[in-house]
């Protein structure tokens, strides 16, 4: 029983080096050999080494468990195997016999502090955007656009990296530790869904954790005005939604997808990096891919879905010019196209598209754009009043004749002129959705000041 028990143990897994010493006949140890960790747990450990190691030898193996301790624990080597994918490693499996009181202690920490759930149960999620896990402090909360440093001991810079390390998958592990930058999705033990940017930063590992709520809210829940979804009422053209990092641009996107998953029925292919919001097939059929584990890029993804017959397409963001040509062909060839884009206001949107393309072909860009476009949204998240989360502000602009002949002629700057008189057409300017929230007391008059300053 005590044996069974230890196998179901937790295991973490453990991306640190580690060093072993096999056990000589006369009970002395031979030379410390240095090993890379695989995973660790109070039943046994296991690491790649370039040797092969007989069953049953008795090995002694050290670890750092912080930047400053190092623990030893014995046990007895049950797997040796030679490593499928690299001829030249071993995977190694140790059952641990145990340890001295004061290793045993420290163990119980090192597990505990690798465990990233126990950080996240612990913390109030409540008007929480960003989690910030760095080296040298206790966790960082923002809330409502203010940084809360929490109680508690200050993250020792190994300790950090390991936890973060430790959940990452082997394929995100091995891009991380290339490229130096990963964007992934944590869900932890009590099924909370976190969007984590794991980065360097003078050569430390730290964390940035998006907290992803589990209800996906209506349109006008967001505080999106109805134009928002007289849009969705469309069965194809290019709906593009704006902002800056941080304005909420994939929830509305979600909330959008969800609005069209109750109203009728279709196929709805979304390309996410990564996938944030989980939808469940109502009236529709919803097929999420997410880039890296299901597609190698927007730009492929979206040429592809042109071959799987899409009513609604969603490219999560724009970045490049292919990529809004293929959007710009969806949306001619049929479907309905939502995507996001980083801009600030709608005359910048629909610049940056422009200046996607060279100049020889944005005259054809442009007149295509002109055809397919339905509406603009141009967002930004404001503190409430109340302190109970974020508002929504919203610039808005649908398409008229009159919108559609400044696009071809790349006449940005009458953009902001026919949104401030195209009310009767469902548009409304960033200043007029500011006013109308301070008008209901739902945030401060500064940040309508501010707009006007601007």
């Amino acid at each position: 029983m005590e044996l069974l028990e230890k196998r179901k143990a937790k295991r973490y897994v453990y991306r640190a080096s580690i060093s072993y010493e096999l056990q000589l006949p006369d009970g002395s140890y031979d030379a410390p050999v240095a090993a890379a960790g695989l995973n660790v747990g109070a039943a046994g450990i296991s690491f790649s080494s370039r040797q092969a190691l007989p069953l049953h030898a008795l090995v002694r193996i050290s670890l750092l468990v912080n930047s400053r301790e190092t623990v030893s624990c014995r046990g007895r080597v049950v797997r040796s195997m030679a490593d499928s994918d690299q001829q030249a490693l071993y995977h190694i499996g140790v059952a641990l016999d145990g340890a001295d009181e004061v290793n045993q202690k420290r163990m119980e920490i090192f597990f505990k502090n690798l465990d990233i759930n126990n950080i996240l149960d612990g913390i109030n999620l409540d008007h929480v955007v960003d989690v910030n896990l760095i080296a040298g402090f206790p966790p960082v909360i923002k809330r409502l656009k203010k940084l809360v440093i929490l109680k508690g001991d200050p993250f020792d810079e190994l300790v950090l990296r390991n936890m973060l390390l430790s959940i990452l998958d082997t394929t995100q592990y091995e891009k991380f530790m290339q490229n130096k930058e990963c964007n992934c999705i944590f869900t932890t033990r009590q099924g909370t869904r976190f969007r984590v940017n794991l980065h360097f930063q003078q050569n430390k590992i730290e964390g940035t954790l998006r907290f992803i709520p589990a209800r996906i809210s209506a349109p006008s829940e967001l505080g999106l005005p109805k134009t928002a979804e007289h849009l969705l009422m469309e069965r194809n053209g290019l709906i593009m939604v704006a902002g800056s990092t941080g304005s909420g641009k994939t929830t509305t996107l979600a909330s959008m997808v969800e609005f069209l998953n109750n109203l009728r029925t279709g196929i709805i292919i979304c390309i996410e990096d990564p996938i944030e919001y989980l939808h469940a097939n109502r009236l529709c059929i919803i097929k999420q891919r997410e880039l890296g584990r299901d597609t190698l890029s927007f730009y492929n993804a979206a040429r592809n879905a042109l071959r799987q017959n899409p009513d609604v397409l969603v490219v999560g963001e724009i970045l490049d010019r292919e990529t809004m040509e293929t959007a710009i062909t969806a949306a001619e060839t049929g479907a309905l196209v939502m995507t996001s884009i980083h801009a600030g206001d709608v005359a910048q949107t629909l610049d940056r598209v422009s200046s996607f393309f060279s100049p020889d072909v944005q005259p054809y860009i442009l007149k295509r754009l002109s055809l397919v476009l339905r509406g603009v949204i141009a967002q930004e998240l404001i503190p409430r009043l109340d302190e109970e989360g974020m508002a929504l502000a919203a610039e808005v602009l649908t398409v008229t004749s009159a919108v559609r002949r400044a696009i071809r002629e790349a006449d940005w700057k009458q953009i902001p002129s026919f949104i401030q008189v195209g009310k009767n057409a469902g548009m409304q300017t960033m200043q007029q959705s500011l006013r109308d929230l301070v008008n209901k007391n739902i945030i401060s008059s500064e940040y309508l000041l501010d707009e006007f300053a601007g």
